[in-house]
């Protein structure tokens, strides 16, 4: 009897824990600009194109140019990755463009990140099919990979509401 009750007593300790952990994570995205970030010894994270050879390399190669001005680094773009990747949930080191048809239908697009403390391991970014084409998205998703979150500021590149993106960039806390 007095082991079942040190057991149970365990158990909720760790549910608890996990729930405390979760809540501390939450609140450290909400209030940090940018909770994340790569680890710069790596040389950058590899952007890898699993969306398939209608992803539009210009559009990309532009997403890209506009995060290494601001002093982010980007290992290289692979326009035609390996199978191993892309069938790949996320893989460390990369971040992964994808075609999603689940995405709900008035989401453009959306980025999953892998993290670990406050390093970012890998991405994940999926597209409603053809929406990689529209301006300033690909800046947007990769600013999400590269560890930022939203900024409610008309004009700024990671603002949420996709009228509002521009092509402004500052660090804010």
């Amino acid at each position: 009897m007095m082991k079942s009750i040190k057991s149970f007593i365990l158990i909720i300790c760790f549910f608890a824990g996990m729930l405390l952990g979760a809540f501390i994570k939450y609140q450290y995205e909400i209030s940090s600009y940018q909770p994340y970030a790569w680890n710069d010894n790596t040389g950058g994270p590899v952007i890898a194109n699993c969306y398939g050879p209608d992803f539009s390399k210009l559009q990309i190669t532009r997403a890209i140019d506009y995060w290494t001005i601001r002093g982010h680094k980007i290992a290289f773009y692979e326009h035609n990755p390996t199978d191993l990747i892309c069938k790949s949930e996320w893989v460390n080191g990369f971040i992964i463009l994808r075609k999603d048809k689940r995405l709900a239908t008035n989401v453009l697009a959306s980025t999953k990140r892998m993290t670990s403390g406050i390093t970012m391991k890998g991405a994940v970014i999926s597209y409603q099919a053809g929406t990689f084409n529209l301006d300033l998205l690909n800046e947007h998703e990769i600013g999400h990979a590269l560890g930022y979150t939203h900024v409610e500021e008309i004009g700024h590149i990671m603002n949420p509401i996709y009228e509002l993106i521009g092509l402004e960039f500052k660090v804010t806390n």
